[in-house]
């Protein structure tokens, strides 16, 4: 006779995320090496738009305050949110991820409330992103090509990638926290659609994103992560999938076509 499953044979959620992680990077590394060698042009362009050293050398110091005002209020949003939501915290001294500015203290965890905290940063960097560069087109002029609109935009491009970046759906991140509030039909989804993306322009970030992605679908369709999805209401995991995986692609696309927007008018502005 079959033995009944113990709940103590359980692998612990620490085991779990560093699975998750162990394959990400494995799979990440794979798909690096593999572009290095099939498709190093590409690849050199999706590691570009890490290392804007024409932004910086164009407007030196300027450049450093508003990548950290960048960072911010990623975290203000964050904060704020819980504030608004009553959960208590305690401060860090770092700016990366939901657990920078302000994290959890020793609580009940709630999925569908974790997921709302960790929406909090990426959108409301992501709103200041498109407000910059708002901004940057309305300062755009072909008879001031020295005007402040390549700075705008070089900020809203590093807001992009940034708030991107977070959601990585690895612990300690806000894409670790909306993680467990996604469904498995979701995360099929959705990782299809990043795949589709991916074809159709290389980005680093967003190819994180995938490899870390997938793993974790691999282990809810194993069994071996617990579906924690199902403590939402079926309204309610409609609103992280969807949110999540619109929130993740837009962010790509709008990435890489500021970066692309960047190489014309930062050289402009350098009076090159």
């Amino acid at each position: 006779m079959a033995r009944e499953p113990d709940p103590a044979d359980s692998p612990s959620a620490a085991r779990l995320w560093a699975e998750q992680l162990a394959a990400g990077l494995a799979l990440l590394v794979g798909i690096l090496i593999f572009m290095s060698i099939f498709h190093p042009k590409a690849l050199s362009t999706g590691v570009a738009v890490l290392g804007p050293s024409n932004q910086i050398e164009a407007y030196g110091w300027a450049s450093a305050v508003g990548v950290v005002l960048q960072l911010v209020v990623h975290e203000a949003g964050t904060l704020l949110t819980l504030w608004w939501l009553k959960i208590p915290v305690r401060f860090r001294f770092f700016c990366f991820g939901a657990n920078a500015t302000a994290t959890l203290e020793n609580q009940p965890r709630k999925v569908w409330t974790d997921a709302v905290v960790g929406f909090a940063g990426p959108i409301t960097g992501s709103l200041v992103s498109v407000l910059l560069a708002a901004g940057s087109s309305l300062a755009d002029s072909a008879d001031n090509p020295h005007s402040i609109a390549p700075y705008f935009l070089g900020m809203a491009c590093v807001g992009y990638f940034y708030n991107l970046l977070t959601l990585v759906p690895i612990l300690d991140l806000e894409g670790g926290w909306i993680a467990p509030a996604i469904a498995p039909q979701a995360w099929l989804l959705g990782l299809f659609a990043m795949g589709l993306t991916l074809t159709h322009g290389f980005n680093l970030v967003l190819l994180g994103v995938f490899s870390f992605g997938l793993p974790r679908l691999i282990l809810l369709i194993r069994a071996r992560a617990p579906q924690l999805d199902l403590g939402c209401t079926v309204r309610q995991r409609a609103i992280v999938g969807v949110g999540y995986f619109v929130l993740v692609v837009m962010l790509a696309w709008l990435g890489s076509t500021t970066f692309e927007e960047l190489t014309r008018l930062i050289p402009e502005a350098m009076g090159d």
